[in-house]
């Protein structure tokens, strides 16, 4: 009869619980944990699944590593060895002559003249000091010669001269300052910029040699400006003083 009623009591809780052994509903809590996941794995698997999950795949944390490293800059590149040259490098000036016609041997132009001051040889008491021509200033009594020449100084001029050579000579050793050569430099308007040379019959020799000379403007290069190199004598009554030039240039010191 116990028997009769242990088998009775079997089959009610086999029918309540319609769970088979070992089986765990995964909703009911056990002990107070969280549910457990029917999909989760058991055993050696489920701890294998988690270490997967916990550890990044080997070639993409190296690439992290990588990643994360700064790359590696050039070395900053010395403007000094690309360029070792200034951008604004001082030049080395030098002196260009400006006048056309300097030797007079081509004629008058670019000369102006008041008489008959350029020259042949045959015309001329002496010799040219080069060539068959020179300008020749004050060959008469009561003159008043003019030669002139315009030119443009180059916007880079640091220094202006004049070089050439000269003849001077004078028959006029009494009366004081009596004939006066002057060279100097105006604006086309004729304003004096500045004087050259002054010379009168006063410090002149009696005899004619063609000696070199430099008469360098005090007053600066006069970068980009229009000047006009103009030579003037004037003689009195009698007497003669004759000035001879040849071999012009007219130079301003530039940077090629």
């Amino acid at each position: 009869m116990r028997a009769a009623a242990l088998l009775a009591i079997t089959g009610a809780l086999g029918c309540a619980s319609a769970r088979t052994p070992g089986e765990v509903d995964a909703a009911d809590p056990v002990d107070g944990a969280d549910p457990v996941d029917a999909a989760r794995l058991d055993g050696p698997e489920a701890d294998a699944a988690a270490l997967d999950a916990a550890t990044p795949d080997a070639a993409a944390a190296d690439a992290a590593v990588i990643d994360a490293r700064p790359i590696d800059a050039a070395p900053p590149i010395d403007a000094r060895i690309i360029d070792a040259t200034p951008i604004d490098a001082p030049c080395t000036p030098t002196w260009t002559n400006l006048l056309g016609n300097g030797g007079f041997e081509t004629g008058v132009v670019p000369w102006t003249q008041t008489s008959t001051i350029i020259r042949t040889s045959a015309q001329m008491p002496f010799a040219p000091q080069a060539g068959t021509f020179a300008a020749l200033l004050g060959a008469t009594n009561n003159a008043n010669d003019v030669l002139v020449q315009t030119v443009t100084i180059p916007a880079s001029s640091t220094g202006l001269r004049l070089r050439g050579y000269n003849c001077f000579v004078t028959e006029d050793i009494i009366i004081t300052d009596a004939d006066v050569f002057t060279a100097r430099l105006e604006t086309p308007a004729g304003v004096a910029v500045e004087t050259l040379l002054t010379q009168t019959n006063s410090n002149t020799a009696p005899i004619c040699a063609w000696l070199p000379f430099t008469w360098t403007a005090t007053s600066g290069g006069h970068p980009g400006e229009t000047l006009v190199l103009r030579f003037q004598v004037t003689t009195n009554f009698a007497l003669l003083t004759r000035f001879a030039l040849d071999s012009l240039a007219l130079e301003a010191q530039v940077c090629p």
